[in-house]
């Protein structure tokens, strides 16, 4: 389970990753971002990555 991307593992759930961060709001920058964290680009460490890595992992969702 550990080589899928999260947007593979949300979308085993049921849960795109564009409608997700669409429902709380986030914008298309943002997405941007959670599409980085997903192939594991970035990993959120700083600033508005490290918002939205914790926005997941409130919600449930593992982020490497």
């Amino acid at each position: 389970m550990s080589y899928r991307t999260l947007s593979q593992r949300m979308a085993k759930n049921g849960v795109k990753l564009r409608t997700w961060a669409k429902s709380k709001g986030l914008n298309e920058k943002d997405i941007g971002i959670l599409n980085q964290i997903s192939s594991g680009l970035i990993k959120g460490k700083w600033g508005r990555a490290k918002e939205l890595k914790e926005m997941l992992e409130k919600e449930g969702f593992k982020v490497a």
